[in-house]
């Protein structure tokens, strides 16, 4: 009895240990047990080798803890993020402090001289029954036929003088004073002595342009029918069918505004109100358009060189400079007068090239400045590697751009920066 349950106590003791031994391999199994992923999507994790379900890529083993790589300071360098620390073996440069003389580029328009606009008024009121300017910036001839107008006024006063002709042909005076009256209303001299010999009243008075330019808009809206027949039919304001001065002024726009519309056919207009608005074609001048950091640089006086185009070149001077700011955006138009008007015409387009005084101060290559939209960086050579530093540029001349803040004169920067970023952004094409 008492050896049966020494075996007993004896078997019991050796399942235990096999199980405790089989227990311990397993722990130590799954401690050791590989992992397979894919580079792609990380979160893809299996126990054995295959295909990524996502991308069909083949899955890597993870690294065991005995195969770690250490992260020495040559490889943490490396590993950096562009954008705090670039390796790279290029050239370097230093800026030079020197003084430079400078050429600026702008770009400008021909437009007419708003000193020299002139109104064409009606000198009867009445309704628009032709008009011949249909568009902004035609051009005018002086004594080309622009509008006629159907006034029954006119004819009233054309009807006076035939009756005056036909009944009462011996009082001068009479005749005289409704000639004149026909005069201011609109009808030229030739008009008259052709209503004297045929004795037959016009319905419609001819507008003729007494300048030459070109059509702008800028003209009054035209005023509502009520009104206008008010005006030109029986209700006359100073016995000559003319508006107050007080409503003249109120129903024409200030010269050189152009936001008005031309009038069309049909349009009742008032004696005096303004018809049409004209730029003399001999008075133009040039608006050239610079940005805002130019501001102090560009002064009056300044010589400009510009070029027309069709080898046509001219050497002028600034004559105004005007900021302006509009859309987050600041600039300065600057206007220039030239005296080779000959070819040119209203939104010609011109280049033109402005000489600035001498200028000191540190000057780089562009190539060495970064232009990350409102940000400038260069990278400065700190060791053996290089890092970008933000740097206030200033004016630009012969492919050198001035530093105004952020660099030393003994700082190293790369002498390309745009190499640092996109290899193929400085190549240039074979010509």
């Amino acid at each position: 009895m008492k050896r049966n349950l020494r075996n007993k106590s004896y078997i019991y003791t050796i399942v235990a240990l096999l199980v405790l031994t089989s227990c311990g391999h397993s722990v130590d199994h799954s401690k050791h047990a590989d992992t397979y992923t894919c580079p792609m999507h990380p979160t893809v994790v299996s126990d054995k080798p295959g295909t990524c379900p996502v991308c069909g890529m083949e899955l890597v083993r993870k690294a065991r803890p005995s195969e770690e790589v250490e992260i020495t300071g040559d490889l943490s360098r490396l590993l950096k993020s562009p954008n705090e620390s670039v390796v790279s073996s290029i050239k370097t440069i230093k800026g030079q402090y020197k003084a430079l003389p400078i050429n600026v580029t702008a770009y400008g328009v021909v437009t007419y001289d708003t000193r020299k606009i002139y109104a064409i008024p009606a000198r009867v009121g009445g309704r628009l029954e032709r008009i011949f300017l249909k568009y902004q910036f035609q051009p005018i001839i002086k004594g080309q036929k622009i509008a006629e107008i159907y006034s029954p006024e006119l004819i009233t006063a054309q009807r006076e003088l035939i009756f005056l002709l036909e009944n009462d042909s011996e009082n001068k005076s009479l005749i005289e004073s409704a000639a004149r009256k026909i005069e201011l209303l609109g009808l030229s001299t030739s008009q008259i002595n052709e209503l004297t010999r045929k004795r037959e009243a016009s319905n419609t008075v001819s507008v003729y342009s007494p300048y030459s330019g070109y059509l702008i808009t800028g003209q009054p809206e035209p005023p509502t029918t009520q009104s206008a027949q008010n005006s030109s039919g029986g209700e006359m304001n100073d016995g000559m069918g003319s508006t107050s001065p007080s409503s003249m002024a109120n129903s024409q726009s200030a010269p050189g505004d152009t936001r008005g519309s031309i009038i069309r056919e049909g349009d009742y207009v008032r004696a005096g109100q303004t018809l049409f608005m004209l730029a003399s074609s001999d008075a133009l001048r040039i608006e050239l358009n610079l940005p805002g950091s130019y501001s102090g640089i560009v002064r009056e006086g300044n010589k400009i060189v510009l070029d027309m185009g069709n080898n046509v070149k001219d050497i002028a001077t600034v004559d105004f400079i005007q900021p302006f700011f509009t859309e987050g955006q600041e600039f300065m138009k600057i206007r220039v007068y030239t005296n080779k008007t000959e070819d040119l015409h209203i939104g010609h387009l011109v280049n033109a090239t402005i000489s600035l005084d001498t200028i000191e101060g540190m000057w780089v290559p562009k190539e060495a400045v970064l232009d990350l939209g409102g940000q400038k960086v260069v990278f400065l050579k700190d060791g053996d590697v290089l890092r970008p530093k933000l740097v206030v540029v200033g004016n630009a001349a012969d492919g050198l751009i001035e530093i105004k803040s952020g660099l030393a004169s003994s700082d190293e920067i790369a002498a390309n920066a745009q190499y640092l970023v996109d290899s193929e952004s400085f190549i240039k094409p074979l010509k």
